[in-house]
């Protein structure tokens, strides 16, 4: 075997290893979304009525104060994520996105559970796994839109504050942290992350496994 082949067959056998490497520390790798699933799933859901100060989970539905209004499809809304997309065609026929412009605009909004109403203070707010609510196409471009709209039901994460004995929920500066998503898709997620989980593990020791025994 020539040193070619030698080291043709050494990054075949660890190419695989370097791979999950790679998509480990992705995973590991801090971000938003990632500290909003993590700190929601320990956090208790409480009533609007008997929040207490510091970061909280509530979950009620929305109640729009000011409307704003939709840049795709032209809705009236109390906040949208808004995304514009450059399209190019691969070499496949398939198309690629790459987003060249994002924004999140947010009015101040009210959250109401069985028990009473809350106002929330929208600023930082980020959006975590909401479904697109419009799409468009326009020349080369692709325009998406994710609303809030009056009426959802929606869970959120932020710091409970109060003014003049009036509380509300705002941006918690230690985490960094005001996120809203759809109140049945984090039911999904909470019931099947366990097992993605450990899917992924065992994915990863069988992996592991494969290159131990080839590379021998």
């Amino acid at each position: 075997m020539d040193n070619y082949d030698y080291y043709a067959e050494k990054v075949f056998t660890y190419l695989p290893l370097v791979i999950l490497s790679v998509i480990a520390i992705i995973l590991l790798l801090p971000n938003s979304r990632k500290r909003f699933l993590r700190i929601q799933a320990s956090l208790p859901t409480s009533k609007i009525k008997s929040v207490a100060m510091g970061l909280v989970e509530i979950q009620g539905k929305l109640i729009m104060k000011e409307p704003l209004i939709s840049p795709v499809a032209r809705e009236e809304c109390i906040g949208y994520y808004y995304t514009i997309e450059d399209i190019t065609k691969e070499e496949n026929g398939k198309n690629s996105y790459t987003t060249v412009h994002k924004e999140t605009k947010c009015n101040v909004f009210q959250m109401q559970d069985d028990s009473g109403t809350i106002e929330i203070h929208p600023e930082g707010i980020e959006f975590i796994f909401i479904q697109e609510t419009n799409v468009d196409y326009r020349g080369q471009k692709r325009y998406k839109e994710t609303l809030l709209k009056n009426g959802q039901e929606m869970l959120l994460v932020g710091a409970a504050d109060s003014k003049n004995g009036e509380a509300y929920i705002k941006k918690d500066t230690g985490y960094k942290l005001l996120g809203i998503t759809s109140a049945s898709g984090i039911s999904v997620w909470n019931k099947y992350q366990p097992l993605l989980r450990s899917f992924l593990f065992t994915c990863i020791i069988i992996l592991i496994l494969m290159i131990l025994i080839l590379s021998q």
